[in-house]
C-alpha cells in the first residue's frame, strides 16, 4: 500500500513539474490593456507608454495605469504579462520572447526577452 501511495505521488508531482515547465517562444506587440489591438502597428509607443503609466503624467489623473499585455501577430489574441517589468521598455514594440503560461487565464509570465 505505501508503495502505492509513493507511485501515485509521484506521478503527480512529475505531472505539475510538467505542467509549470512548458515554456513557448511568442511574437507579439506590447501593448496596454485598454487599447490593446489598436496598438499594433509602429508609430503607437509614446501612447502605450503614456497607457501604462496613467493620465497623471499627461494632465489627467483620471485615466487608470493599464496593465501591460502581449498581443499576438495576428492581432487575435491578449495575454496579461504577469511581470510587466521585464518589457516596460520595449511598450508599444514588437517583440520575440520566451514565456510561461501564467497564473491566471490568458496571462503569461515572460522568461526572457529573445533577440529578433
Amino acid at each position: 500500500m505505501k508503495t502505492q501511495i509513493g507511485v501515485v505521488l509521484a506521478m503527480v508531482v512529475v505531472s505539475f513539474g510538467k505542467v509549470d515547465a512548458k515554456t513557448s517562444t511568442l511574437s507579439g506587440w506590447v501593448s496596454d490593456e485598454s487599447c490593446g489591438r489598436a496598438h499594433i502597428k509602429p508609430g503607437k509607443e509614446s501612447c502605450v507608454a503614456k497607457c501604462l503609466r496613467g493620465g497623471a503624467s499627461v494632465g489627467h489623473p483620471e485615466w487608470l495605469p493599464q496593465r501591460m499585455v502581449l498581443v499576438s501577430d495576428d492581432g487575435k489574441t491578449t495575454w496579461i504579462v504577469e511581470n510587466p517589468d521585464t518589457l516596460i521598455n520595449q511598450a508599444g514594440q514588437h517583440v520575440l520572447v520566451d514565456a510561461r503560461v501564467g497564473k491566471h487565464a490568458n496571462s503569461v509570465r515572460i522568461l526572457r526577452l529573445r533577440s529578433k
